[in-house]
């Protein structure tokens, strides 16, 4: 499991999710989405399709991988902290699938109750439309998590890419057009935090 770090103001970890894992996810996504409920009335996103995936991801194949890459994370982000701390036990409280369509868009927000940690994981990008006259406008469908007292760092969405991060850390998703109607962009999020063993 190889870990990228993108320390930028706030920690933040970037794993890669294998392709097998994340087909599994999107079939029993389009299997089960007809049955799962809107997650939408928590959510900040300009999006009409957020459903809950708590009833789901212990089923997928993802799994106890995002389990590895989550402790990762935090033992990776100890040597950041001013207090030690010992074994964890990591709850997941709350996941849901945004597929994001052209035009639709999730402003600057943080997740939870600002307190833990949060995720991001893309299970589906479509070819954006790259009509910006500056190439460094060009940032549609781009994750934007913004830095306190610096510049923006935005990230080029890839299937299969698994960002964790802290849970007050503001973020955004630019909306964006596609070359085929209709295409989506799809991530899932979930939020969680960790209580020490007993």
């Amino acid at each position: 499991m190889k870990r990228d770090i993108v320390i930028e103001g706030r920690f933040i970890s970037k794993f890669t999710v294998p392709k097998e894992y994340i087909k599994d996810l999107n079939i029993r996504y389009e299997k089960a989405k007809k049955h799962l409920t809107s997650y939408g009335p928590r959510l900040a996103g300009r999006i009409d399709s957020e459903l809950n995936m708590m009833t789901l991801i212990e089923r997928t194949k993802a799994f106890k991988f995002i389990i590895k890459c989550m402790n990762d994370h935090l033992r990776a982000s100890e040597e950041f902290r001013t207090v030690e701390v010992g074994p964890h036990h990591l709850d997941i409280t709350g996941c849901w699938i945004n597929d994001m369509v052209e035009g639709e868009y999730n402003p600057p927000h943080t997740h939870h109750d600002g307190s833990g940690w949060s995720t991001v994981l893309f299970l589906k990008v479509p070819k954006f439309i790259n009509d910006a006259k500056d190439p460094h406008k060009f940032k549609d469908g781009h994750l934007g998590f913004i830095m306190e007292g610096k510049k923006s760092h935005y990230i080029i969405p890839k299937v299969g890419d698994f960002y964790i991060f802290r849970a007050d850390h503001q973020h955004c998703v630019l909306s964006f057009k596609t070359k085929t109607p209709n295409e989506i962009r799809r991530s899932m999020s979930f939020n969680f935090t960790e209580k020490p063993n007993v």
